[in-house]
């Protein structure tokens, strides 16, 4: 069994595989795979999350599709949302429910890094 991590850089792609692998494993009954799919950017994650979620959530082996975004370079938030606090609900009920609508799973989830 495995989940899928979205990135959206050449940085997360090389780093937070191996973190979260020697983080999870001690924690879990058995280790669990990660499969790391690297974007050009938050635009792009944004637009083809919901296609490439579908595809890899259509494997049975998958338990689950995970995407990280720095909250601080996306340029897709309404303006009434201001505070970092807001920026991310809205963004993540968004991008969740973009790929809910997409794939009818609710096995997507949307991470922001907040730094």
């Amino acid at each position: 069994m495995k989940f899928v991590l979205f990135v959206e850089g050449h940085t997360e792609r090389k780093a937070i595989p191996s973190f979260l692998k020697r983080w999870l494993d001690p924690k879990l009954p058995r280790p669990v795979g990660i499969q790391c799919v690297r974007f050009d950017g938050w635009a792009e994650l944004v637009k083809d999350s919901p296609g490439k979620a579908k595809l890899y959530l259509s494997k049975s082996n998958v338990i689950a599709v995970i995407a990280l975004l720095d909250l601080y370079g996306p340029a897709f938030f309404p303006r009434a949302k201001k505070t970092p606090d807001e920026k991310y609900l809205w963004a993540k009920e968004y991008l969740e429910e973009k790929v809910k609508k997409e794939t009818g799973q609710d096995k997507f989830f949307q991470f922001f890094a907040v730094h």
